[in-house]
């Protein structure tokens, strides 16, 4: 094996020993936010949809 591999395989192994299996409690706080950004986007949406249609209402009826 060259040394380049070798000092890539440590460092891949050494990598792999850092990273930590996610926690159950961390899993549900990503589940949750992940709602809340689905939340917010639907809100978002929907507010657009109403800005659209005054702007419309605005150049039919003058308001």
């Amino acid at each position: 094996m060259s040394a380049h591999r070798y000092i890539q395989a440590v460092l891949a192994r050494d990598l792999a020993e850092d990273i930590k299996p996610l926690a159950p409690a961390t899993i549900d706080q990503i589940e949750r936010a992940a709602d809340r950004a689905a939340e917010a986007d639907q809100h978002r949406e929907r507010a657009e949809q109403l800005s659209f249609r005054f702007v419309d209402l605005d150049r039919r009826f003058g308001i």
